[in-house]
């Protein structure tokens, strides 16, 4: 017998490409060609339990990685014959993984079973669009049901039994054949500063937070269970011996440091194996560190940390029922120990959800904008809590009628308010995280301006020539667009200058920067060869730059593919990435 395992659909109907957080949710970027992905992890460790456990063939897919719509993606399962595919769908997506489930049903007659967040949370009704439903962590029961057989008859719900969790000691590595976990790698997360692989070192999570899918939805409930240290460096090992150009490890795990004691013993570990001269960063929680668990971590190879601050509203945190993960003395002395030791801090923050207001979240806001500034955070993320299915939010919201008319693809916290609270409206939530992303571009350009203008000065000569018709891609934060147009016009005063702008923000750039000429680009998004209209593609060829510059919000600027490639279209002689630390790097490299 034939299994295909399958993650969902890499773009959707709408021109949105999936950038899936396997186990959390699921959020899209319009036009984003060149998006970074996730390694889907529970369909890597199922298929390598099943390839190691039972005599059928297997294969992994991954629309994300290879970007396909569904259409597409139909075709590519359909030419695989599979008796049996297991699809991992969250509410994002769920319409369009159904559809591609349907469509390879209908033209072969595989067997279908669901599996994921949404199947989960609305599992009867998922059933009858499929023969087996899995709820919950699906390692086991999926492993159980196809090690006997697979030939159950009729549709089907397979119930969560918190008793089935797998044993993670018994966990082969995840499967690394089908799909390499190194091309993740190379399509990496923005906050990865190094060509680093997945890496989990444990499962699930001891917290409850009342929007988390992966603890209530995968888990049943607080759970943690974390891989023996041993196992861990072994699996470290394979991967350097296998990638000799890894850099690194993101220790993608719901919460790294649940105990302390055994991050310590993890990072002696590294350090003991030889792998201490490579990088690190990893999902944590700020409140289980003490200063001694920094400083091994440091010694080892860490480099970044990120946690969840989420909220600076004690009436907030009651509400998401953070409990002992939201402790402002203790955020407060982890901050400056890690400030002091050198290691940098992600933080993760939230708006609009249980007991938010406009008041509440500004106080948020206020945090993060003052923690980036002071250069407590090195970066951080702004979303829009979302009541997923699954997650006792998403129960809160449906009991209150706080639930907007929205469609299932709709529940992207990266983009939209699915909830409606009283004096806080989805609009107004929207518009707070709008609110939100603004002074983090404020605390951007105060802190980081001289650093910016350091490396500016000290690499600007790498581009070569003064240019005499330079393009600028407006391809970064506002922040960095303003820091990278004043540094050009000072260094180049006498080159043509023109920059590629979304139309909309042309007007708001015009008052500072009179002497660029400005080529409208039309479409919402990123930047997008494919989408580039004729017009503007025509005013940028009248330009005729001999230099293009690609402003990158990333460290390592990979995740712009997309640009540089109208840059290629344009022939244009010289094209260079400039991150958001005035870095410069050419763009063919």
């Amino acid at each position: 017998m034939k299994i295909v395992t399958a993650n969902c659909v890499g773009i959707d109907s709408d021109g949105w490409f999936i950038i899936p957080y396997p186990s959390r949710w699921t959020t899209s970027a319009k036009d984003y060609s060149d998006a970074f992905t996730y390694y889907p992890k529970d369909l890597g460790y199922l298929t390598s339990l099943l390839k190691q456990n039972t005599n059928h063939k297997v294969k992994l897919v991954d629309a994300c990685l290879d970007r396909q719509n569904k259409e597409e993606y139909a075709e590519r399962i359909i030419k695989e014959k599979p008796d049996w595919l297991v699809m991992e769908s969250s509410t994002r997506t769920f319409n369009e993984d159904i559809w591609v489930a349907q469509k390879v049903k209908k033209e072969i007659g595989t067997k279908i079973m669901m599996t994921g967040q949404h199947p989960s949370a609305f599992a009867d009704e998922t059933s009858k669009h499929c023969d087996v439903v899995i709820k919950g962590e699906y390692l086991a029961p999926a492993l159980h049901f196809f090690n006997h057989g697979g030939n159950g008859a009729g549709s089907g719900v397979i119930d969560f039994d918190k008793a089935h969790l797998m044993d993670v000691s018994q966990l082969p590595f995840p499967e690394d054949d089908d799909v390499s976990r190194y091309d993740y790698a190379l399509k990496a997360d923005p906050i990865c500063r190094y060509r680093e692989i997945q890496l989990y070192t444990s499962r699930g999570c001891p917290y409850g937070c009342v929007f988390c899918v992966a603890s209530h939805t995968y888990y049943g409930g607080p759970d943690w269970r974390p891989r023996p240290v041993n196992s861990i460096i072994d699996e470290m090992r394979f991967l350097y011996e296998k990638y000799p150009q890894l850099e690194g490890m993101f220790f993608d795990d719901e919460i790294h440091n649940a105990s302390i004691k055994r991050i310590k013993q993890l990072s002696k570990a590294i350090v003991k194996a030889g792998f201490d001269d490579r990088r690190y960063n990893a999902m944590c929680a700020y409140h289980t560190f003490d200063r001694e668990s920094l400083e091994l971590m440091k010694r080892a190879g860490y480099y970044l940390v990120r946690v969840g601050i989420e909220t600076a509203s004690d009436k907030v945190a009651e509400g998401l029922n953070l409990r002992g993960k939201y402790r402002p003395a203790k955020l407060e002395k982890f901050l400056n120990d890690a400030k002091q030791i050198g290691m940098e801090v992600y933080g993760t923050f939230t708006v609009g959800g249980p007991e938010s207001s406009r008041a509440e979240d500004r106080k948020t806001i206020r945090l993060m904008e003052g923690l980036i500034e002071d250069n407590y955070l090195s970066d951080c993320q702004i979303s829009i809590c979302t009541p997923q299915p699954g997650a006792p939010f998403y129960e809160w919201a449906v009991k209150r009628g706080a639930l907007s008319e929205k469609t299932w693809s709709e529940f992207d916290g990266g983009v939209s308010s699915v909830l409606s609270l009283p004096g806080y409206s989805g609009e107004s939530i929207e518009e707070i995280r709008r609110e939100a992303l603004t002074a983090y571009d404020r605390a951007r350009s105060v802190r980081d301006k001289q650093l910016f203008q350091n490396n500016w000065n000290e690499q600007s000569d790498r581009i070569g020539p003064a240019p005499e018709k330079l393009l600028i891609f407006r391809s970064s934060r506002d922040w960095h667009l303003r820091m990278l147009l004043e540094a050009v016009g000072a260094k180049w005063p006498g080159a043509d200058i023109a920059m590629l702008c979304h139309e909309k923000f042309i007007a708001s750039y015009k008052d500072t920067f009179p002497r660029l000429k400005y080529i409208p680009y039309s479409n919402e998004g990123f930047l997008n060869v494919e989408r580039l209209g004729e017009s503007s593609l025509a005013a940028m060829k009248k330009f005729d730059p001999d230099t293009a510059l690609i402003p990158s919000n990333v460290y390592h600027c990979r995740g712009y593919g997309n640009v540089a490639l109208i840059a290629e279209k344009l022939k244009v002689e010289s094209s260079f990435f400039v991150n958001s630390l005035g870095l410069i790097r050419p763009a063919s490299s």
